[in-house]
């Protein structure tokens, strides 16, 4: 079973705790932690890009030629996306950032400038989906750092279910939340309840 430290924040609070050393612990004290995940560390200058023009790349049927506004200034971009549209706001990384795939550079590609990268899903790891670009919400200021816009960094991890089947409670996020906020001695907060 996978748990997110983002979500058991949401019943406690674990401002000022080492997440590691606390999963650590609870390996000691409650279940088999098998592994330990960081998400989003390394993902690093990326920000909302507007993108203000789209041309066909002379050469290829399937490269476009982008103008990108990167609230910082405005730069090509050269893209195969398939969703690809004037417009659109998307994850875009700078070059010097960093993506799961590894570091931005400027390059050339097809013969035409690339000063970063429009990224999709699948490059900030947030889903598997690389079927196209992520698009952002349209009104999402240009420049805007995607880690202010959505909770990509989190401590995963996992634990070993047959450490679990003995402890029902443990099925779920609030019930793991409540071993944290006793490692933690911190309060646990309720779980709301629909009416």
């Amino acid at each position: 079973m996978l748990i997110s430290m983002n979500w058991i924040q949401d019943f406690v609070d674990l401002s000022g705790q080492d997440l590691d050393q606390l999963i650590q612990r609870f390996t000691l004290s409650t279940a088999e932690v098998e592994e330990i995940i960081h998400k989003g560390r390394d993902i690093e200058k990326v920000v909302a890009g507007k993108i203000l023009s789209v041309e066909k790349h002379p050469d290829s049927k399937k490269l476009h030629l982008l103008k990108v506004d990167t609230g910082s200034g405005v730069v090509d971009c050269v893209c195969g996306a398939p969703n690809v549209r004037e417009g659109m706001v998307v994850p875009f990384a700078c070059a010097g950032g960093r993506v799961c795939a590894g570091e931005i550079r400027e390059t050339t590609i097809a013969g035409y400038p690339s000063v970063g990268m429009c990224c999709s899903e699948a490059e900030l790891g947030i889903s598997a989906d690389h079927s196209g670009l992520m698009e952002l919400p349209e009104d999402t200021a240009p420049g805007t750092d995607i880690k202010a816009l959505y909770a990509i960094e989190d401590t995963v991890f996992e634990v070993d279910n047959k450490s679990l089947t003995n402890r029902p409670d443990l099925w779920g996020h609030y019930g793991i939340a409540r071993e944290f906020a006793a490692l933690a001695g911190r309060p646990l907060r309720p779980l709301e309840k629909a009416d």
